[in-house]
Protein backbone atom coordinates (compact mmCIF):
# COMPACT_ATOMS: atom_id res chain seq x y z
CA UNK A 1 0.00 0.00 0.00
CA UNK A 2 2.66 2.42 0.90
CA UNK A 3 4.23 2.05 -2.78
CA UNK A 4 1.03 3.45 -4.05
CA UNK A 5 0.40 6.36 -1.87
CA UNK A 6 2.59 9.53 -2.35
CA UNK A 7 2.97 12.21 -0.23
CA UNK A 8 3.95 16.22 -1.13
CA UNK A 9 5.48 17.70 2.59
CA UNK A 10 7.12 20.57 3.80
CA UNK A 11 10.40 19.29 4.57
CA UNK A 12 11.81 20.94 7.72
CA UNK A 13 15.16 19.56 8.32
CA UNK A 14 18.54 19.31 6.23
CA UNK A 15 18.31 19.07 2.66
CA UNK A 16 22.63 18.54 2.85
CA UNK A 17 23.52 15.34 4.61
CA UNK A 18 27.14 13.63 4.64
CA UNK A 19 26.72 9.67 3.58
CA UNK A 20 25.87 7.84 7.04
CA UNK A 21 28.30 5.50 6.35
CA UNK A 22 29.19 3.16 8.75
CA UNK A 23 31.25 2.90 11.91
CA UNK A 24 34.51 0.98 11.72
CA UNK A 25 34.62 0.60 7.98
CA UNK A 26 36.14 2.88 5.26
CA UNK A 27 33.47 5.59 3.51
CA UNK A 28 34.42 7.40 0.38
CA UNK A 29 32.93 11.20 1.76
CA UNK A 30 29.62 11.34 -0.42
CA UNK A 31 27.03 14.13 0.33
CA UNK A 32 23.20 13.92 -0.13
CA UNK A 33 20.76 16.10 -1.29
CA UNK A 34 17.34 14.93 0.28
CA UNK A 35 14.85 15.16 -2.37
CA UNK A 36 12.28 12.85 -0.49
CA UNK A 37 12.35 8.98 1.10
CA UNK A 38 10.86 5.92 -0.17
CA UNK A 39 11.36 4.18 -3.02
CA UNK A 40 8.38 2.91 -5.96
CA UNK A 41 10.82 -0.21 -6.28
CA UNK A 42 10.88 -3.47 -3.85
CA UNK A 43 14.08 -4.98 -3.26
CA UNK A 44 14.35 -7.60 -1.00
CA UNK A 45 17.67 -6.10 0.22
CA UNK A 46 16.45 -2.81 0.65
CA UNK A 47 17.71 -1.32 3.97
CA UNK A 48 14.65 1.21 3.41
CA UNK A 49 12.62 -1.38 5.03
CA UNK A 50 14.08 -0.44 8.16
CA UNK A 51 14.96 3.32 8.22
CA UNK A 52 11.75 4.04 6.74
CA UNK A 53 8.78 2.62 9.39
CA UNK A 54 5.76 4.81 7.54
CA UNK A 55 4.31 3.68 4.56
CA UNK A 56 4.43 6.15 1.51
CA UNK A 57 6.45 7.56 -0.87
CA UNK A 58 7.33 11.75 0.27
CA UNK A 59 8.83 14.04 -1.78
CA UNK A 60 9.23 17.33 -0.29
CA UNK A 61 6.86 20.18 -1.96
CA UNK A 62 9.31 23.11 -0.32
CA UNK A 63 12.49 21.30 -2.42
CA UNK A 64 12.90 23.80 -5.16
CA UNK A 65 12.21 27.27 -3.30
CA UNK A 66 14.13 25.96 -0.19
CA UNK A 67 16.04 23.00 -1.17
CA UNK A 68 18.07 24.37 -4.17
CA UNK A 69 18.87 27.44 -2.17
CA UNK A 70 20.50 25.47 0.13
CA UNK A 71 22.27 23.43 -2.27
CA UNK A 72 23.67 26.67 -3.69
CA UNK A 73 25.05 27.90 -0.53
CA UNK A 74 26.53 24.81 0.13
CA UNK A 75 28.08 24.69 -3.18
CA UNK A 76 29.25 27.96 -3.35
CA UNK A 77 31.01 27.26 0.10
CA UNK A 78 32.67 24.31 -0.96
CA UNK A 79 33.98 25.99 -3.65
CA UNK A 80 34.99 28.72 -1.61
CA UNK A 81 37.13 26.43 0.48
CA UNK A 82 38.68 24.98 -2.50
CA UNK A 83 36.51 21.52 -2.10
CA UNK A 84 35.59 19.54 -4.45
CA UNK A 85 31.50 18.25 -4.07
CA UNK A 86 30.54 14.93 -4.77
CA UNK A 87 26.54 15.19 -4.25
CA UNK A 88 23.84 12.73 -5.32
CA UNK A 89 19.82 11.91 -4.51
CA UNK A 90 19.76 8.45 -4.75
CA UNK A 91 20.68 7.16 -0.46
CA UNK A 92 16.51 7.77 0.77
CA UNK A 93 14.96 6.84 -2.53
CA UNK A 94 15.40 6.37 -5.71
CA UNK A 95 16.77 9.26 -7.86
CA UNK A 96 14.95 8.72 -10.93
CA UNK A 97 11.97 6.43 -10.36
CA UNK A 98 9.39 9.08 -9.73
CA UNK A 99 10.94 11.19 -12.55
CA UNK A 100 7.92 11.36 -14.54
CA UNK A 101 5.65 13.07 -11.41
CA UNK A 102 8.62 14.94 -9.65
CA UNK A 103 10.61 16.07 -12.92
CA UNK A 104 13.28 16.61 -10.31
CA UNK A 105 16.14 15.08 -11.76
CA UNK A 106 15.58 17.08 -14.66
CA UNK A 107 15.50 20.67 -12.58
CA UNK A 108 18.89 19.35 -11.11
CA UNK A 109 20.67 18.78 -14.34
CA UNK A 110 19.58 22.45 -15.31
CA UNK A 111 20.71 24.07 -12.20
CA UNK A 112 24.05 22.51 -12.63
CA UNK A 113 24.38 24.11 -16.12
CA UNK A 114 22.89 27.38 -14.62
CA UNK A 115 24.95 27.68 -11.45
CA UNK A 116 28.49 25.33 -13.28
CA UNK A 117 29.61 24.45 -9.19
CA UNK A 118 32.93 22.52 -8.55
CA UNK A 119 30.92 19.74 -8.27
CA UNK A 120 29.67 16.57 -9.64
CA UNK A 121 26.04 15.19 -9.20
CA UNK A 122 25.20 11.32 -9.12
CA UNK A 123 21.80 10.23 -10.28
CA UNK A 124 21.65 6.79 -8.79
CA UNK A 125 18.42 4.36 -9.87
CA UNK A 126 17.31 1.01 -11.40
CA UNK A 127 15.27 2.07 -14.18
CA UNK A 128 15.87 2.62 -17.63
CA UNK A 129 15.46 5.87 -18.92
CA UNK A 130 14.50 6.79 -22.56
CA UNK A 131 16.05 8.49 -25.69
CA UNK A 132 13.41 11.06 -25.17
CA UNK A 133 14.28 11.91 -21.28
CA UNK A 134 18.03 12.32 -22.57
CA UNK A 135 16.87 14.81 -25.50
CA UNK A 136 15.63 17.74 -23.27
CA UNK A 137 19.56 17.82 -22.23
CA UNK A 138 22.90 18.88 -23.42
CA UNK A 139 25.40 16.64 -22.40
CA UNK A 140 27.64 17.43 -18.90
CA UNK A 141 30.52 14.97 -17.40
CA UNK A 142 29.72 16.87 -14.18
CA UNK A 143 26.28 15.32 -14.50
CA UNK A 144 26.70 10.94 -13.55
CA UNK A 145 23.78 8.61 -14.33
CA UNK A 146 24.63 6.08 -12.04
CA UNK A 147 23.07 2.62 -12.23
CA UNK A 148 22.96 0.05 -9.25
CA UNK A 149 23.89 -3.06 -10.63
CA UNK A 150 22.85 -7.02 -9.90
CA UNK A 151 23.01 -10.15 -11.89
CA UNK A 152 19.68 -11.56 -14.18
CA UNK A 153 19.12 -13.71 -11.39
CA UNK A 154 19.01 -11.45 -8.34
CA UNK A 155 17.60 -9.02 -10.30
CA UNK A 156 14.72 -11.33 -11.11
CA UNK A 157 14.13 -12.45 -7.78
CA UNK A 158 15.01 -9.91 -5.63
CA UNK A 159 14.58 -6.61 -7.09
CA UNK A 160 10.72 -6.22 -7.91
CA UNK A 161 9.53 -3.49 -9.93
CA UNK A 162 13.20 -2.77 -11.49
CA UNK A 163 14.29 -2.68 -14.99
CA UNK A 164 16.51 -5.64 -16.27
CA UNK A 165 19.91 -5.45 -16.46
CA UNK A 166 19.92 -4.55 -20.75
CA UNK A 167 17.83 -1.90 -20.18
CA UNK A 168 19.94 -0.68 -17.60
CA UNK A 169 22.64 -0.58 -19.67
CA UNK A 170 21.18 0.74 -22.57
CA UNK A 171 20.24 3.72 -20.65
CA UNK A 172 23.77 4.05 -19.38
CA UNK A 173 24.91 3.74 -23.29
CA UNK A 174 22.58 6.76 -24.25
CA UNK A 175 23.49 8.67 -21.17
CA UNK A 176 27.36 8.26 -22.67
CA UNK A 177 26.50 8.68 -26.22
CA UNK A 178 24.75 12.02 -24.83
CA UNK A 179 27.86 13.44 -23.35
CA UNK A 180 26.72 12.39 -19.79
CA UNK A 181 29.18 10.48 -17.74
CA UNK A 182 27.96 7.59 -16.10
CA UNK A 183 28.90 5.30 -12.69
CA UNK A 184 27.84 1.53 -11.64
CA UNK A 185 27.48 0.29 -8.19
CA UNK A 186 27.83 -3.70 -7.55
CA UNK A 187 25.99 -3.22 -4.32
CA UNK A 188 24.90 -5.41 -3.36
CA UNK A 189 27.12 -8.33 -4.15
CA UNK A 190 24.72 -11.45 -2.79
CA UNK A 191 26.08 -14.92 -2.50
CA UNK A 192 24.45 -18.15 -3.72
CA UNK A 193 26.02 -20.84 -5.80
CA UNK A 194 27.40 -19.63 -9.45
CA UNK A 195 27.75 -16.26 -8.30
CA UNK A 196 31.13 -15.90 -8.51
CA UNK A 197 30.87 -16.97 -12.30
CA UNK A 198 27.75 -14.29 -12.78
CA UNK A 199 29.26 -11.45 -11.21
CA UNK A 200 32.11 -10.64 -13.54
CA UNK A 201 29.83 -11.50 -16.52
CA UNK A 202 27.88 -8.28 -15.82
CA UNK A 203 31.31 -6.65 -15.28
CA UNK A 204 32.26 -7.65 -18.67
CA UNK A 205 29.05 -7.31 -20.33
CA UNK A 206 29.31 -2.94 -18.92
CA UNK A 207 33.38 -2.62 -19.97
CA UNK A 208 32.45 -4.23 -23.48
CA UNK A 209 29.71 -2.00 -24.14
CA UNK A 210 30.78 1.15 -22.47
CA UNK A 211 33.24 3.58 -23.50
CA UNK A 212 35.63 3.42 -20.31
CA UNK A 213 36.43 7.43 -20.67
CA UNK A 214 32.93 7.80 -19.77
CA UNK A 215 32.86 5.88 -16.62
CA UNK A 216 33.42 7.83 -13.83
CA UNK A 217 34.11 5.11 -11.27
CA UNK A 218 32.58 1.53 -10.08
CA UNK A 219 31.92 0.48 -6.68
CA UNK A 220 31.80 -3.00 -5.13
CA UNK A 221 29.62 -3.94 -2.09
CA UNK A 222 28.63 -7.12 -0.02
CA UNK A 223 25.08 -7.80 1.29
CA UNK A 224 25.19 -6.42 4.95
CA UNK A 225 22.32 -5.14 6.91
CA UNK A 226 21.07 -4.37 10.45
CA UNK A 227 20.43 -7.67 12.06
CA UNK A 228 16.33 -6.26 12.02
CA UNK A 229 16.14 -6.39 8.46
CA UNK A 230 15.96 -10.15 8.31
CA UNK A 231 12.61 -9.99 10.06
CA UNK A 232 11.09 -7.63 8.43
CA UNK A 233 12.28 -8.45 4.70
CA UNK A 234 11.17 -12.02 5.33
CA UNK A 235 7.81 -11.35 6.24
CA UNK A 236 7.32 -8.83 3.24
CA UNK A 237 9.40 -11.02 1.09
CA UNK A 238 8.81 -14.91 2.34
CA UNK A 239 10.24 -16.47 -0.77
CA UNK A 240 13.85 -14.94 -0.65
CA UNK A 241 16.78 -17.05 0.48
CA UNK A 242 19.80 -14.23 0.71
CA UNK A 243 19.30 -14.12 4.36
CA UNK A 244 20.14 -18.39 4.42
CA UNK A 245 23.53 -18.31 4.67
CA UNK A 246 25.60 -17.62 7.39
CA UNK A 247 26.60 -13.94 8.55
CA UNK A 248 28.43 -12.54 11.21
CA UNK A 249 28.11 -9.04 13.26
CA UNK A 250 30.53 -6.75 11.62
CA UNK A 251 32.55 -3.95 13.43
CA UNK A 252 29.45 -2.08 12.94
CA UNK A 253 27.08 -4.20 14.15
CA UNK A 254 25.41 -4.85 10.81
CA UNK A 255 25.40 -8.57 9.59
CA UNK A 256 27.80 -9.61 7.05
CA UNK A 257 29.17 -12.32 4.92
CA UNK A 258 32.69 -13.96 6.79
CA UNK A 259 35.57 -12.12 5.15
CA UNK A 260 36.98 -15.19 2.83
CA UNK A 261 33.31 -15.05 1.57
CA UNK A 262 33.35 -11.31 1.13
CA UNK A 263 37.33 -11.47 -0.14
CA UNK A 264 36.59 -14.36 -2.97
CA UNK A 265 33.50 -12.61 -4.08
CA UNK A 266 35.42 -9.16 -5.07
CA UNK A 267 38.29 -11.58 -5.77
CA UNK A 268 35.95 -13.43 -8.76
CA UNK A 269 36.56 -9.50 -10.22
CA UNK A 270 39.97 -9.52 -10.07
CA UNK A 271 41.32 -9.83 -13.91
CA UNK A 272 39.00 -7.32 -15.04
CA UNK A 273 39.67 -5.00 -12.93
CA UNK A 274 43.62 -5.45 -12.99
CA UNK A 275 42.88 -5.20 -16.83
CA UNK A 276 40.89 -1.77 -16.56
CA UNK A 277 42.45 -0.26 -13.60
CA UNK A 278 44.32 2.65 -15.16
CA UNK A 279 41.33 2.98 -16.96
CA UNK A 280 38.95 3.49 -14.68
CA UNK A 281 38.46 4.15 -10.39
CA UNK A 282 37.28 1.38 -8.70
CA UNK A 283 36.28 1.17 -5.05
CA UNK A 284 35.04 -0.62 -1.97
CA UNK A 285 31.79 0.89 -0.52
CA UNK A 286 31.76 0.32 3.67
CA UNK A 287 34.91 -2.27 3.85
CA UNK A 288 37.75 -3.04 5.87
CA UNK A 289 41.70 -2.02 5.07
CA UNK A 290 42.25 -5.18 4.89
CA UNK A 291 39.88 -5.90 1.75
CA UNK A 292 41.07 -2.45 -0.02
CA UNK A 293 44.87 -4.23 0.75
CA UNK A 294 44.39 -8.05 -0.58
CA UNK A 295 41.97 -7.64 -2.90
CA UNK A 296 42.70 -4.68 -5.25
CA UNK A 297 46.35 -4.29 -3.40
CA UNK A 298 45.79 -0.34 -2.69
CA UNK A 299 46.95 0.20 1.14
CA UNK A 300 44.51 2.87 2.21
CA UNK A 301 44.14 3.82 5.80
CA UNK A 302 41.58 6.24 5.91
CA UNK A 303 37.85 7.22 4.58
CA UNK A 304 40.25 10.34 3.47
CA UNK A 305 42.01 8.50 1.67
CA UNK A 306 39.05 7.02 -0.54
CA UNK A 307 37.30 10.13 -0.82
CA UNK A 308 40.62 12.23 -2.48
CA UNK A 309 40.67 8.80 -4.85
CA UNK A 310 36.89 10.10 -5.90
CA UNK A 311 37.69 13.58 -5.90
CA UNK A 312 40.27 13.47 -8.33
CA UNK A 313 37.88 11.58 -10.59
CA UNK A 314 35.67 14.54 -9.49
CA UNK A 315 38.41 17.08 -10.40
CA UNK A 316 38.98 15.73 -13.59
CA UNK A 317 34.88 15.69 -14.79
CA UNK A 318 35.13 19.23 -13.79
CA UNK A 319 37.66 20.25 -15.94
CA UNK A 320 35.85 18.71 -19.38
Amino acid sequence: MGKKRLFILEFKGDFIKPCPGTKKYLCCGYNIFHIGEGCPLDCSYCILQVYLNRPGLKVWGNLIEDGFKVLENFLRLRKNQGKITRIGTGEFTDSLALERITQLSEKLIYFWKEKSPYGVLELKTKIALTEEFFSKFEGDPRIIFAWSVNTERIIATEEKGTASLWARLESAKKAAEKGFSVAFHFDPIIFYPGAEAEYPQVLATILHNLPHNKIAWISLGTLRYPKILKEIAQKRFPHTTIYSYEFIEGLDQKKRYYIEIRKALYQAFGKLIKETLNDITYYFCMESERIWEEVLGIPLKSSEEVAQRLDRVAMRLCSL
